[in-house]
């Protein structure tokens, strides 16, 4: 890989080693973004020393470049994510980019191939990542695992149906900062109430107390939150939004407020959250880009049409790294057993498994048996949360064994519901 060198940033680096802006402007430069102003900069490095990140770096010399550069990059740091069984550390991966002039030379393998070993060393079943790209992460294990809709609320035909229950109790606005031991205890009941939900990073915690606004690139001045309060008036949800005012100064029409989130244990409580959100004056149009593809609340409504259900998108890829205890921390709603052959070009859960479920919980082990399914590493991340089925994959051609060995396979790892998650990264 000459001349060029595998690197760290350390976290303790001092705040005027110019290392951090050449690390942070390799992704701007990549991703087409603004160089980060000085205030940029600074909540960068806040936010990745709360998370703990580790700053890896590609590094060379040659002409055009002043010294030694930085040419490629990958962030990662540890959260957790309900994995059904457990609520599990992960290696949550949030940015990876090399420069567009050192491309196809190996320099995205040499980073992950050298992290995702270090991950698991470190004890991590799972990495996680939000790809830019469709095409590159699958060769490196990763499979879509959670999905997002986009959807777009008429809110003058927003009506709850009658015999649909709605928590009781009030709602109340807030500006930020949102008491933090709200929101860390409504985030965890959010987790531990869905499959899939991932832990917030240090970014999602900075939004969250309006610290810091990508978009506004400082103090964050439009962003509202709506509380929800159980008869006994303790806060049990809230949904995050920014009102969208007008769509100029001679216009009329309100400009759609967009909503953030909606973090809430039950459906019940977001139902009351979404009927004070489609009830404010002047707003006409609700967008929100984090609801999942079997969301009830459009089959809650008088008007199921009054959400207008656009883009179904990726949201987190997942990547198996220790499949014995990923399955061990992972929930089963069926128990039963079945044979597989993995295919993983990095050897992390290549080869023959039995997977074994006794009231629902589950044990992978290597064998000598003959499998009854074969299908690729990536194939079997897509199943980890419950977002599609063996028996679906099987019809795109990706996942390989008999019909009746397939749906085994199927009702092994179905759950009653989709995975649910609110911080991408």
């Amino acid at each position: 890989m000459e001349p060029y060198e595998l690197e760290l940033l350390p976290l303790d680096t001092p705040d005027d080693d110019p290392r951090w802006a050449a690390y942070l402007d390799l992704f701007a430069m990549v991703f087409l973004e603004g160089r980060a102003s000085d205030d940029g900069l600074a909540a960068f490095r806040r936010h990745r020393r709360a998370d703990g990140a580790t700053l890896g770096m590609v590094t060379t010399e040659g002409p055009g470049l002043e010294g030694r550069q930085v040419v490629a990059g990958l962030a990662w740091a540890p959260i957790r994510v309900n994995a059904g069984g457990n609520v599990v550390p992960v290696m949550a991966i949030n940015t990876v980019a090399v420069r567009p002039t050192h491309r196809r030379r190996g320099l995205m393998r040499l980073m992950m191939d050298h992290h995702l070993r270090r991950a698991r060393a470190e004890g991590f079943a799972l990495a996680a990542l939000s790809a830019s790209e469709a095409t590159i992460y699958g060769r490196f294990g990763f499979g879509v695992a959670t999905r997002h809709v986009d959807w777009e609320i008429d809110t003058r035909r927003f009506a709850i149906r009658p015999d649909v229950a709605v928590a009781p109790g009030s709602l109340e606005l807030v500006n930020p900062p949102l008491d933090e031991n709200i929101f860390e205890h409504l985030s965890t009941t959010h987790q531990l109430a869905h499959r899939g939900a991932f832990s917030p990073l240090g970014m999602h915690l900075a939004k969250a107390d309006g610290t810091w606004d990508f978009d506004e690139q400082g103090p964050s001045r439009k962003l509202r939150y709506l509380l929800h309060f159980d008869a006994s008036g303790v806060p049990d949800g809230f949904a995050e939004f920014k009102h969208g005012g007008f769509e100029s100064k001679q216009s009329e029409s309100p400009a759609p407020t967009a909503i953030l989130s909606v973090c809430s244990p039950s459906p019940e409580i977001d139902r009351a959250l979404w009927q004070g959100l489609a009830s404010f004056d002047l707003v006409e149009k609700l967008t929100y880009g984090s609801a999942v593809p079997d969301d009830p609340l459009p089959g809650s409504l008088v008007d199921p049409w009054a959400i207008k259900q656009n883009v179904i998108r990726d949201s987190i890829w997942v990547r198996i790294l220790d499949l014995e205890r990923a399955v061990a921390d992972r929930g089963f709603d069926s128990d039963g057993q079945v044979v597989i052959k993995v295919a993983d070009s990095m050897g992390f859960c290549e080869g023959t498994w039995c997977i074994t479920v006794r009231e629902g919980r589950g044990e992978a082990a290597r064998t000598s048996l003959s499998p009854a399914v074969e299908l690729g590493v990536d194939s079997l991340a897509r199943l980890w949360f419950g977002d599609v089925t063996a028996a679906q994959l099987a019809r795109s051609g990706i996942i390989h064994g008999s019909p009746d060995s397939v749906q085994a396979l199927s009702r092994l790892f179905a759950t009653a519901f989709g995975p649910v998650n609110l911080n991408d990264f």
